[in-house]
């Protein structure tokens, strides 16, 4: 089994074929994903598929480049939308690439993130886009570290993987890695031990190689996974149950991945 750690899959792009998506993902090893919310319309859109799809979980958070649209009144409220299909909190964290004017409300949603994930007892999914510091400098500040979680979409270079491994925090590895210029990513994924190591679609953006270009879907987390396997010189499937327990012991406590292709 492949678990897709982080995904969008109840957007737009697969309103009209979200069950071939998914079958596709099922055939091809793709057993469970987690599908990220960005804001609270997102996160209830997230939650019709969870209830109606098993092998689906849920992040619920707001998404910082919707910092200065909400308040931290509203990420606390999506505590009233959580069921046993949600397993996580954010995305959240701090975008300074596409909207940086707004820095002091992202910050402001990711303190009220830390705070609901406290309240919940639940892992972080964090976004850190060109905001290394800033992002570290807050789990610092407020002892965040302790609550888990990912770094999703990993940007850094290795020393910052290994900052945040060392706390317990996992980094999530996109299909950028299959990139030939993606030389630091590459570097992570090689330096970076294998339980610290999560793999992801971010569907439908990023679509690996040989699909750049279209339409990313959970389904091509396989060729995350096989990069990854290729780069450390290790087997496919064991990648794949590697990174599968990763994402138990984050998101479930260890337990059982609920499975798609049981449906």
């Amino acid at each position: 089994m492949i678990v897709d750690s982080h995904c969008h899959i109840h957007f737009k792009e697969f309103r009209k074929d979200l069950d071939e998506v998914l079958a596709r993902a099922a055939a091809g090893g793709v057993g469970a994903m987690l599908a990220v919310g960005i804001d609270p319309g997102d996160c209830g859109r997230a939650l019709e598929a969870a209830r109606l799809r098993p092998g689906i979980y849920v992040s619920l958070g707001i998404h910082p480049q919707n910092g200065g649209k909400y308040a931290r009144s509203d990420v606390h409220r999506l505590s009233e939308l959580v069921c046993p299909q949600v397993v996580a909190v954010g995305e959240t964290g701090f975008d300074l690439y596409r909207t940086p004017q707004s820095e002091p409300e992202q910050k402001d949603l990711f303190l009220a993130h830390i705070e609901l994930a406290r309240d919940l007892g639940l892992p972080l999914v964090l976004h850190d886009r060109d905001a290394h510091e800033q992002t570290v400098r807050v789990l610092d500040e407020t002892g965040a570290w302790g609550l888990g979680g990912v770094f999703h979409c990993f940007s850094g270079d290795a020393d910052l993987a290994r900052r945040v491994t060392e706390k317990g925090f996992f980094v999530s590895i996109p299909g950028v890695v299959t990139y030939r210029n993606a030389q630091k990513l590459q570097e992570v994924v090689r330096l970076t031990p294998l339980e610290h190591l999560l793999v992801e679609t971010d569907a439908p953006y990023l679509s690996p190689e040989p699909h750049r270009g279209r339409r990313n879907e959970p389904l091509h987390v396989t060729r995350v996974v096989e990069e990854i396997a290729r780069i450390k010189g290790m087997d496919r499937g064991a990648v794949a149950r590697a990174t599968t327990d990763n994402f138990s012991r984050l998101f479930l406590r260890g337990g059982p991945v609920s499975c798609m292709a049981c449906v």
